[in-house]
């Protein structure tokens, strides 16, 4: 318990600092670059992304997994180190080559082709390595020092439009620095990194790690469709008003993510050791993060105007009703993340991925869709539906091999998020601070009368997170 206690604190903090500091380089880059500017930029990012999927396979999280299991499996990470140098390698060439070829815009492919070089260091980050051993602390560690580069970076290198190439090159040099530092961390803690090249093991390890991977790509690719479709129908400007959004809720989404690297590799372990301890941390999962996700959506609607006005100025208005319809997303996503990933933990991988190619094609179906009809606002749309669709089949996933409760855990979080919801709207004249302290203390006045957790229940959760 302690460790995890440790693992929680550890990487919220630090995931919480390092969103913060994130966030603020995005609000720098919305306000220097202008609507046009912030939509190349994650247009370029978009690109990034995909090209990153095909560099990993899900090979790093089938290694946490076994790392989890086993921590002094070093071969794993030696031979994970040498299969994605490889595909860096190869993926990175292909892309250089495609951008060479391909007509299009010098400036947007020059930005394009900056991000791509990121795929080097990429290759090298061991974050799979301290996720499997529970030492989340040097993960946390390196996101730091990752956005706190990059925002220094950017203030010293972009002062405007002119400058929009150094966005790429400041990124590309904060990532380095993270994956220098967990090198680091790694040959102190093991006294010795090698890169070994084995075509046996890689075969064997991408049999296992083929359906995750395949599902992250899937997912991925379906997360980042929005900013490619938009791109291509429509001006920049509407690809930064739903980047504008969307960036909202990836700064609150820091719940998944923190959730999801701390309860894997104790998932996994309790496969292994303990199965029957399963059902009773997947509830707990469960109730935690709905009592966490439901108020946080409906909060963020209310206030949604004055947070957009807020954070980005003017000229961002249109990006309000992008984030309300996110925040529906923001409900499912991180539940979603645990019941998919839970599946991975108990070998199950291969529903994994048929649920997350069953969400992601009907995401990018409805992203074409709704995206060319209702441009920015309907591509928030193809991804809350989707991802809603996604959940309920992944809840169904896994309680074919761990019976649990989960969704009927909703139903008290909605009612005291209604009730701060009500109060919020009531307060509406206020300062936004003001209305967001206002609605904690009602949610958690509220919570308390409906007695979201038991004393009982608060004491079991010791139990629940150890194998």
């Amino acid at each position: 318990m302690k460790s995890v206690s440790r693992n929680f604190i550890s990487l919220f903090l630090s995931d919480t600092v390092s969103r913060v500091l994130g966030f603020l380089a995005t609000v720098y880059i919305a306000r220097i670059l202008t609507v046009e500017g912030f939509g190349l930029v994650h247009y370029g990012l978009a690109f990034l992304s995909y090209a990153m999927l095909l560099t990993n396979p899900g090979v790093t999280t089938i290694g946490a997994r076994e790392i989890a299991r086993d921590r002094s499996n070093t071969r794993i990470v030696f031979e994970i180190l040498g299969l994605r140098v490889m595909l860096s390698v190869v993926v990175l060439l292909l892309c250089t080559a495609g951008l060479l070829l391909v007509p299009g815009d010098p400036a947007t492919k020059r930005i394009i082709l900056i991000y791509f070089v990121l795929l080097v260091p990429f290759s090298f980050l061991l974050e799979f390595v301290f996720q499997g051993r529970e030492e989340m602390e040097y993960i946390g560690v390196s996101r730091i020092l990752q956005s706190a580069a990059y925002v220094v970076f950017l203030l010293v290198l972009v002062h405007g439009l002119e400058n929009l190439v150094f966005v790429p090159v400041s990124y590309l040099i904060a990532y380095a620095l993270a994956t220098a530092f967990l090198l680091f961390a790694f040959i102190r803690k093991y006294h010795c990194l090698r890169i070994r090249f084995s075509m046996r093991f890689w075969r064997e390890l991408l049999i296992v790690s083929t359906p995750v991977g395949l599902a992250t790509i899937f997912n991925q690719a379906a997360l980042m469709l929005p900013p490619i479709v938009l791109g291509i129908f429509f001006a920049k400007e509407v690809v930064g008003i739903y980047s504008a959004a969307y960036k909202v809720i990836i700064m609150v989404l820091i719940i998944e993510r923190v959730f999801h690297y701390i309860s894997f590799p104790v998932l996994a372990k309790q496969f292994a050791s303990a199965p029957t301890k399963l059902a009773s941390t997947f509830s707990l999962l469960s109730r935690i993060i709905l009592a966490i996700t439901i108020p946080g959506a409906i909060g963020g609607s209310i206030i949604a105007d004055r947070l957009i006005g807020s954070i980005y100025g003017t000229g961002y208005e249109s990006a309000v009703v992008v984030l309300q319809i996110l925040l529906i997303y923001f409900m499912a996503a991180p539940l979603n993340s645990i019941f998919g990933y839970g599946l991975v933990a108990v070998n199950k991988q291969h529903r994994f991925l048929f649920v997350i190619a069953i969400t992601a094609f009907l995401n990018a179906v409805l992203i074409v869709l709704l995206g060319i009809k209702f441009n920015a606002q309907g591509a928030a749309a193809a991804l809350a539906i989707s991802e809603g669709v996604g959940l309920a089949i992944m809840n169904r996933e896994l309680k074919k091999t761990v019976t649990f409760t989960s969704i009927r855990h909703g139903l008290k979080p909605l009612i005291a998020a209604l009730v701060m919801g009500i109060g919020m709207f009531v307060l509406r004249i206020f300062p936004l601070w003001i209305i967001v302290v206002a609605g904690l203390v009602i949610y958690c006045v509220m919570a308390y009368v409906l007695q979201l957790f038991t004393p009982e229940e608060l004491q079991n959760l010791r139990k629940a997170l150890t194998v």
